[in-house]
């Protein structure tokens, strides 16, 4: 068994039942005695604790099994344990020189990755595929410790992470995860592109384009089909002056802009239904006071 966020003991109650017994220490939820009894003990160590009444279950016992003012002996084995405030260990194995662009919050990664338990137990690897792994990070599409090591990395570092089970899969795991697992990842990330704020999936540069609706309707026939706004956003990544949001399908995002402008879904965006997001949060605020 292992543990999730305090010592996990297994007493002869829990031999019997064929399952640890998993607790967390030092706040209350075991009898007195077992919160002292159990502060510094190591991962394998085997202990007896002799638990006066007062610190156990007092001079009324508890249920049929334990007399009143009873001595309790429990013969413990640690299995395991972790601290729900332990970090995400990061170990820098390569770092390429003159590194000055790392990944932040919203970009888009891709990275290698081979998986395993603390024991050296394989669980993953991204080279049983043809390509690298892709993420947007802060997007909650990774575990959160995984997220933490991919953060200030460089194209080309490689890191050692290991990953605490309440930054992993939780006291539960996943498929092919065990719970409480303790996760040892090695990272290289391949490459990284600038992502864009929560919430957007177009950013200009700069100032966007004065009459701008004149601008994107290109046969300046007063309706934007799909095609010339897929073109005008093409065009405007092309000359450097704004960016999608970065993915493996840019088609998809631009699609996606055109849908979210095209308010009545009718295959073309009108002068009334193009919006910016700022003129629509600003729309939003005004409303909500």
């Amino acid at each position: 068994g292992i543990l999730h966020d305090g010592a996990g003991v297994s007493s002869r109650r829990s031999y019997s039942r064929n399952h640890t017994y998993d607790t967390y220490i030092g706040k209350g939820y075991i009898i007195p005695g077992m919160d002292q009894g159990l502060q510094g003990v190591c991962v394998g160590e085997r202990r007896r604790v002799l638990i006066p009444p007062h610190l156990a279950y007092g001079e009324n016992g508890a249920g049929n099994k334990i007399p009143g003012s009873a001595v309790l002996i429990f013969d413990v084995h640690i299995i395991d344990f972790h601290n729900p405030e332990d970090p995400v260990e990061i170990e820098t194995v390569f770092r390429p020189e003159g590194c000055n662009i790392t990944t932040r919050d919203r970009d888009f990664v891709r990275y290698h990755y081979n998986c395993s338990l603390l024991d050296g137990t394989k669980l993953f690897s991204s080279h049983d595929y043809e390509k690298p792994q892709e993420v947007t990070l802060g997007t909650n599409k990774v575990i959160e410790g995984l997220n933490t090591g991919l953060l200030n990395m460089c194209a080309g570092e490689r890191r050692v992470l290991i990953i605490p089970p309440h930054l992993g899969h939780g006291e539960s795991g996943a498929r092919g995860v065990p719970g409480s697992a303790v996760l040892r990842f090695e990272v290289e990330l391949v490459s990284m592109e600038e992502g864009v704020p929560e919430g957007y999936l177009f950013i200009w540069h700069g100032e966007p384009p004065e009459n701008l609706y004149e601008q994107m309707d290109l046969n300046k026939d007063g309706e934007i089909p799909a095609e010339e706004f897929s073109a005008f956003i093409k065009t405007q990544v092309a000359e450097g002056k704004g960016r999608l949001m970065p993915s493996s399908d840019p088609e998809k995002v631009i699609t996606d802009m055109f849908r979210n402008q095209d308010r009545n879904q009718d295959g073309k965006i009108t002068s009334e239904e193009l919006k910016l997001k700022t003129d629509e949060d600003q729309e939003k605020i005004h409303e909500e006071l």
